[in-house]
């Protein structure tokens, strides 16, 4: 696991910001889906790439259709993909393939949160999983691959780091646990979006 603090300037971080906008707006908005209990999620979703991740009563899957509007999820920005693969290189994944990248925003709530798991959709599990932090600080836990049951470090957060899980790390369970409300001003009704890029097949 890679930890970089601060890695994104404040220009930057907006520049992203601008950017999943713009994908949300193709995407024809985000939305709140649902796990296969039926229980919502508590933060509202959309994803940009050759495929998106989905989750409905159906199961966690991934598409290459959009259900809000049926069309293909909006393309992977072209700087969004070097970012993802410059990032990659620092782990030693020099072939890296970004198809897909998650974006969750979690309002400024204390409902904000995302149980243990692991990231295990995806048909290829060796390359590594590149999360990208905006907005509030968030409480984030990480532990093991083994079991859920196995002791957590607890991670904070910050708009602007990046958090890649590689190696024996890639499998590892993890969840936030809470978001801090208003310790960033980088969102303006606050709150915090993450991006998660993944490389599927």
């Amino acid at each position: 696991m890679l930890h970089l603090k601060k890695y994104f300037s404040v220009q930057e971080q907006h520049n992203l910001v601008d950017m999943t906008r713009n994908i949300a707006k193709v995407n024809g908005g985000m939305t709140i889906p649902v796990m296969p209990s039926g229980q919502s999620f508590n933060c509202s979703q959309t994803s940009c790439g050759k495929v998106g991740w989905l989750s409905d009563r159906k199961g966690y899957r991934y598409s290459p259709i959009n259900p809000v509007n049926n069309q293909p999820f909006a393309a992977m920005p072209t700087e969004l993909i070097e970012i993802a693969q410059s990032l990659a290189n620092l782990v030693g994944e020099f072939h890296y393939e970004p198809e897909t990248c998650l974006i969750n925003f979690y309002p400024a709530n204390g409902k904000s949160k995302l149980g243990l798991h692991q990231d295990n959709t995806e048909q290829n599990l060796k390359p590594c999983i590149i999360s990208i932090s905006l907005g509030d600080d968030c409480s984030f836990v990480v532990g093991s691959n083994r079991s859920r049951k196995d002791p957590l470090d607890a991670i904070l957060l910050r708009s602007g780091d990046v958090l890649i899980l590689h190696g024996d790390s890639r499998l590892a369970y993890h969840g936030v646990q809470r978001i801090l409300p208003k310790t960033s001003k980088l969102l303006k009704n606050n709150g915090r979006l993450n991006l998660t890029i993944r490389q599927v097949y």
